[in-house]
């Protein structure tokens, strides 16, 4: 059993830091495009307009593998994930969705342990936790910041929803480099239901 869990945590280590090393170099292009969107929104200031980034369209996308759906940026797909989950990605590559429903091949911890396991700092030293809402056993919210697990002097977000619909118990999760990202994650986690 101790194998069994030491394997499931090495390959979520191994996910997060493969999911990490592509959010980094999206990052650089990111961060790129934010200074555009503020000297943007400036240059309009300046000229006495009211120049906002657009907010994303949203959608509800259904995922058939689960029977659930759940709302997320227009033009956002489902591929297979690890193991039986699945990852929804929006059109731009952000706001990443990484879902999992309990069943014999998915390692879903505790409330307690994931807890635990933020406070060790297991994926990454925790900076400020930002929510931390139970409902019960199967309902809960926990969105912090965190180190980078590659880089400790950059700050990642990090989003652990877990919700139960039904008889089946779901996981909704990622790691962000971008607090926007992690906030649409966040939103999209809270608006999941059956269907």
């Amino acid at each position: 059993m101790r194998r069994h869990h030491a394997f499931l945590s090495a390959f979520a280590l191994l996910c997060t830091m493969t999911i990490t090393s592509a959010c980094d170099s999206k990052s650089a292009d990111n961060k790129s495009a934010d200074a555009k969107k503020s000297g943007d929104a400036k240059a309009g200031d300046a000229k006495g307009g009211d120049a906002k980034p657009a907010v994303a369209k949203k959608a509800w996308l259904k995922v058939e593998k689960f029977g659930v759906q759940l709302e997320v940026p227009e033009g956002a797909t489902v591929m297979d994930g690890a193991g039986t989950s699945v990852m929804i990605s929006g059109p731009d590559g952000g706001c990443t969705v990484m879902l999992a429903k309990k069943d014999d091949m998915s390692f879903f911890q505790s409330y307690d342990a994931t807890i635990a396991d933020i406070d060790k700092g297991q994926m990454g030293k925790k900076k400020e936790m930002l929510e931390n809402k139970k409902t019960d056993d199967s309902n809960w919210t926990i969105y912090y910041t965190k180190e980078s697990m590659t880089d400790p002097s950059k700050t990642q977000y990090a989003v652990d929803v877990r919700k139960k619909l039904g008889d089946a118990e779901y996981s909704c999760a990622r790691v962000e480099d971008q607090e926007a990202d992690a906030k649409c994650v966040l939103e999209a986690c809270a608006s999941l239901k059956a269907g």
